[in-house]
């Protein structure tokens, strides 16, 4: 009975104490956080739209010289356009490990940027005003802009890239300008012409992809067009006369882009 009794007091020792395996014992990892299932490598196409301003300084300067002209004191008019720019681009993304993206793009685009800038009446070297009716007239609009530019991007985090942009830029202009001293036109110094200019633009922008094959970006560039210039023999009654009067005009042909985007990448 002694025997028994001992067997049954171990037993229930034993019994209120819980026994863990090894496997039990293991703590549980946590998941790892999930890789970023996106890349920027690749073609993709889209279209474009925005607002766009120009600086679009217009000189008139009096030929021979001002003290000559006299008439015409020089003078810089301000038409600076503006309006709406939109089109498409064409481009190619490389992304090196997760974090930086390299790349080239394209793109066209219609717009309506335009303006105009007229001072009446004006005055001479004297600052005296010349007669009613007289005027100068500046007119600049861009029909069309397209540009050429590399890219270089970083992405901060998945689906999201930051970049900087620039390069070759081309567009096609009308310019005019007119230095009217009277009613009838009987003297004037007009000028009207287009050209399809080169320059260069730089910006950058933030892009987002919606899905594996969709993003949307908004962007900011600023592009330069250069300089054009004419020089405008008189007209009288609309018959051009000889020397000594001149005026020579300069066009300033820059500004300003902010536009969003959507692509399809491939």
């Amino acid at each position: 009975m002694g025997v028994l009794f001992a067997c049954c007091a171990l037993s229930s020792a034993f019994a209120g104490t819980e026994m863990y395996s090894g496997k039990e014992m293991k703590q549980v990892a946590p998941s790892p956080l999930p890789e970023c299932d996106f890349t920027w490598t690749g073609f993709y196409l889209g279209g474009n739209a925005g607002y766009g301003w120009g600086h679009a300084d217009t000189d008139f300067d009096p030929r021979p010289d001002a003290a000559t002209f006299f008439l015409l004191e020089p003078k810089t008019l301000q038409p600076d356009p503006d309006g709406f720019i939109g089109g498409g681009q064409l481009g190619y993304n490389y992304q090196f490990n997760k974090w930086f993206v390299l790349g080239a793009e394209t793109d066209f685009q219609g717009t309506d940027i335009e303006g105009q800038d007229t001072n009446s009446p004006f005055v001479d070297i004297t600052g005296a005003p010349n007669g009613p009716g007289s005027f100068l007239a500046a007119h600049e609009r861009i029909q069309w802009l397209g540009t050429v530019r590399g890219r270089i991007g970083f992405a901060p985090i998945c689906r999201l890239l930051i970049y900087g942009t620039g390069g070759f830029a081309y567009g096609n202009v009308d310019y005019s300008a007119n230095t009217n001293f009277g009613p009838g036109g009987l003297s004037t110094y007009p000028v009207d012409f287009t050209e399809t200019k080169t320059g260069w633009t730089a910006g950058g922008g933030v892009e987002y992809a919606v899905s594996n094959h969709w993003t949307v970006r908004a962007e900011y560039l600023h592009y330069d067009l250069g300089d054009e210039h004419r020089t405008q023999n008189q007209l009288t009654g609309g018959v051009p006369q000889g020397p000594p009067f001149f005026v020579r005009y300069n066009f300033d042909t820059s500004g300003e882009i902010v536009r969003g985007g959507l692509n399809f990448k491939f």
